[in-house]
């Protein structure tokens, strides 16, 4: 994959005057949204305090983009072929996914059309979805089958009380969902990625191991960590100075760049003295093109799916806002489909591996948060070279909550 080392961004918004909405309270935050506007990343300072801190931005969030763009939801292995399901929530709202009888793909929120109840916990398989709650009954379509003790009720229009859909749609084996009533096509978000990542095959990997990471830190904060570099020969100083990790073993020939709606990092691998990039063969994925076998890259996909890829495995995140001071994080190990990459012995080396990075991120993360909230904190600069990923996510956020997008 080949980066520009031109980090600048694409500024493909239409800028029009904002009616900030009357119910926000803070006269700060309306002022902020109102007059912002987008800046060179060589000019432009972080977000202020309140970004991070108030429950108004969270709610917005969640009302202005979580409920209207496309995110990434699951792994298309958390289902079992027709007639299974599984349950997540984003941001705290409830989503079911399924694949019907035929093997199609749907989406509905995870609430009954009577009180609300979740229609569907866990995951499995089923014929049909029975509310725990009164009993309604759903087929895997989402429409309303069954409805005990209505004989009664009048004018009762079952076809009025079917789930509601999402809208449902995959970047290979990724799932991703948009809650809008209408959407731009998920190709548009993605743009050129696929195009870029088709080289990996990831369909074709296997998903081995699920962790869910908690932190006492605002979700954009977790998000801005992966899309920057800066930190990295500092905070994973333990895995730079052993070159276990593959993709900060070369601090300086990092290329990256941040442009539509994703930022994109590469880091080459030197050549060890066999000539080869330090990678066992039998532990890498047989399809693997040459040109990713000479690199590892990191994506920050808007707003919350992340990877971090190299010749031996994938990396896939899940970046789920609890609240506006906690976040879950789902990370999940890929690997090749073969014998030797999924043996005992190389996943637990994998997995104790990357769960110190994350460790390690951890432990600054919440520290962080207690800086944001401080009456110390200032809004600081961005690294031209090291920090276009966090402008282009915070531009992004903006143009979102600030209707220009």
């Amino acid at each position: 994959m080949a980066i520009a080392g031109d980090t600048s961004t694409i500024q493909d918004s239409k800028i029009h005057n904002f009616n900030v909405p009357s119910s926000i309270q803070d006269p700060n935050l309306a002022s902020y949204l109102r007059t912002w506007q987008p800046a060179s990343y060589k000019r432009a300072k972080s977000f202020p305090s309140f970004m991070y801190t108030s429950e108004e931005v969270y709610q917005l969030e969640r009302s202005l983009f979580f409920s209207k763009t496309w995110i990434y939801v699951g792994h298309i292995s958390e289902l079992s072929g027709a007639n299974s399901y599984f349950t997540t929530s984003i941001a705290e709202i409830p989503l079911l996914i399924v694949m019907d009888r035929q093997g199609v793909l749907r989406a509905f929120h995870n609430v009954c059309t009577h009180r609300a109840a979740p229609v569907a916990i866990g995951s499995g398989q089923c014929n049909r979805f029975i509310c725990p709650y009164h009993a309604w009954t759903f087929d895997l379509e989402g429409n309303l089958r069954g409805i005990p003790n209505f004989e009664d009720y009048e004018d009762f229009d079952p076809a009025e009380h079917g789930l509601k859909t999402v809208h449902i749609d995959t970047w290979g084996p990724f799932i991703f969902v948009n809650m809008a009533d209408e959407c731009e096509p998920f190709e548009t978000q993605l743009n050129e990625l696929p195009a870029l990542f088709d080289g990996y095959q990831p369909s074709e990997w296997k998903r081995v191991h699920s962790i869910d990471y908690y932190t006492d830190t605002n979700w954009k904060l977790y998000v801005e960590n992966n899309a920057e570099n800066y930190h990295e020969p500092i905070v994973h100083k333990s895995s730079y100075s052993t070159n276990e990790v593959s993709w900060n073993n070369s601090y300086d020939l990092i290329q990256c760049e941040a442009r539509h709606y994703y930022y994109l990092q590469h880091t080459p691998h030197p050549k060890d003295s066999s000539g080869n990039h330090g990678f066992k063969p039998e532990l890498i994925h047989p399809g693997l093109t040459e040109q990713f076998m000479k690199g590892s890259s990191i994506v920050s996909f808007w707003p919350n799916f992340a990877w971090i890829a190299c010749p031996e495995s994938i990396i896939v995140y899940t970046i789920d806002p609890q609240s506006v001071s906690r976040t879950r994080i789902r990370w999940e190990w890929l690997v090749p489909d073969t014998a030797a990459a999924q043996s005992p012995e190389n996943l637990e080396r994998l997995i104790t591996l990357y769960d110190r990075v994350q460790q390690e991120d951890m432990q600054l993360l919440p520290l962080v948060q207690k800086g944001v909230e401080s009456p110390g904190y200032v809004a600081g600069p961005f690294s031209p070279s090291r920090e276009v990923g966090v402008h282009r996510f915070q531009e992004l956020l903006m143009e979102h909550l600030s209707g220009r997008r």
